[in-house]
């Protein structure tokens, strides 16, 4: 490569990265959250915790949740859908979409008795973050989709920069070097070590988005669905008339797994089985007909085409691997979200010589979208604990109190240098991580805290505060340049 190209190529992937690592930071990092989203939501529900992990699902749980179902047809509500119990979460739920998330009431799958956990977005709502950045629809997606086209370029161009040092750049990581060079060594190692997760991460999620980043070409099919959505028309019956329970014993037998969701469309009920310690994320699905329960037909093999889609998808969600997988996606998530921050902050370091208006912009957004988000992360997690269970309304409390987190620290970053307001956010990401299970142990019972569940979460919020506060010993005279 020459050195003029060698200089475009940096170039545009120094001004890309610096524009896009903002948002790609906040996608990534809520990304690597909902990994586990069905393990948060468990955590931030912790009066499920009663039904034990291998909780068998009774018939007359599904009866109960069979009246339920009718009498919220009869009530007007929208379609719902059932979520079987599985090894990630041993509750009955029947959920339905409220515009932002699926909700609705939990069954404890021995009994079908309600068990009215407080109410929370739980996991689920880094989930729709990470594809939609709350934004309302489609302009949320369309961005996401915009991020990942331009980060994909990012990977490619910082591959294309480093192709050389590939391999060095896997033992390189001097910590006692400058500020700059420390960082540029901890971008350049976490890009390295785990290109492969980068670009398929990367290339799976255009290909999940692909629809979201051309939406011209669905112009016109989504103008005449506007049109025809505009007249208001009533909703059709939806819940089965047919035992659900007797169609849930044949589904068992057609698919040879066991049920994991079951949907409801008119006159068909879908039960749907994920294949669990699979990459593919091609549910098995078996249609019976609503009214009388009979076996209407099996869900046709996938194409070549559509397999490799689905592949895809279930190596971006993650939805259907096992746990050690999903923890090396884990890994990989924070892996990314390091090299992203890294690579922002030794832009802003490294140019701190040139006393620019850019400069000093760069450096308090560096403040707000970095740290920003990940106290609010963590900020959302402590709220589900202080807020009242009982509180009116508190799921919608606790996403505001996530925002106003992430403004406070937009706030702390203008009202201060950089310097001091990243002190003094690694001091509030650290009492908010410690903060997180000491409130843990007050509130949950001590049978539930000892769950492996919340021994995990508790462990990575509070190691989470103290590298934040631990950050602050670093030598202040490393703060010097090359």
């Amino acid at each position: 490569m020459t050195p003029a190209r060698r200089a475009r190529l940096s170039w545009l992937h120094r001004w890309a990265g610096l524009v896009t690592g903002w948002f790609a930071f906040a996608i990534f990092l809520t990304g690597t959250l909902a990994l586990f989203d069905t393990e948060l939501t468990r955590w931030m529900q912790p009066e499920t915790a009663i039904v034990p992990a291998d909780a068998q699902l009774t018939s007359s749980a599904m009866e109960h949740a069979q009246h339920i179902l009718l009498e919220s047809e009869h009530g007007g509500a929208s379609p719902s859908f059932l979520l079987l119990p599985d090894t990630r979460d041993p509750t009955l739920r029947i959920l339905h979409y409220d515009g932002h998330n699926f909700v609705g009431p939990v069954l404890d799958p021995r009994t079908g008795e309600v068990l009215h956990p407080r109410q929370t977005e739980g996991g689920a709502f880094f989930f729709t973050f990470h594809y939609t950045l709350r934004l309302p629809d489609p302009w949320g997606a369309r961005v996401v989709a915009c991020a990942a086209f331009a980060f994909a370029v990012l990977v490619l161009s910082g591959v294309l920069l480093h192709l050389k040092r590939l391999i060095p750049d896997y033992f390189t990581l001097r910590l006692q070097a400058a500020l700059p060079r420390c960082l540029l060594d901890l971008h350049v190692l976490t890009g390295s070590a785990m290109l492969p997760f980068h670009i398929l991460i990367t290339w799976s999620g255009l290909v999940l988005t692909a629809e979201n980043a051309l939406p011209l070409i669905h112009f016109s099919h989504a103008s005449a669905s506007i049109q025809q959505s505009s007249v208001a028309q009533p909703i059709p019956p939806w819940a089965p008339r047919a035992p659900l329970n007797a169609m849930l014993q044949q589904a068992r037998s057609h698919l040879n797994y066991a049920p994991s969701y079951v949907m409801f469309d008119g006159n068909e009920t879908t039960f749907s089985a994920i294949q669990h310690n699979s990459l593919n994320a091609n549910d098995l699905s078996v249609v019976f007909n609503s009214q009388t329960g009979e076996f209407t037909n099996k869900a046709a093999p996938a194409t070549k085409l559509e397999d490799a889609f689905y592949i895809l998808n279930g190596l971006h969600i993650a939805r259907s691997m096992g746990s050690t997988l999903r923890w090396l996606w884990f890994c990989g998530g924070l892996a990314s979200s390091i090299m992203i921050a890294s690579g922002l902050i030794y832009y802003t370091a490294r140019q701190k010589k040139h006393t620019t208006s850019t400069l000093y912009l760069a450096q308090r957004l560096n403040v707000a979208l970095l740290g920003g988000p990940l106290c609010a992360c963590m900020g959302f997690l402590l709220c589900n604990r202080i807020i009242p269970d009982l509180w009116p309304a508190r799921a919608s409390l606790e996403v505001e109190g996530f925002f106003c987190i992430w403004a406070c620290c937009g706030l702390l970053a203008i009202a201060y240098p950089p310097y001091k307001s990243w002190k003094i956010l690694c001091w509030a990401m650290g009492i908010i991580g410690l903060g997180v299970p000491v409130m843990d142990a007050l509130v949950v019972p001590l049978a539930t805290l000892g769950t492996a569940l919340h021994v995990s979460i508790n462990s990575l919020c509070a190691l989470t505060g103290l590298l934040c506060i631990g950050s602050q010993s670093f030598p202040a005279t490393r703060n010097h340049h090359d």
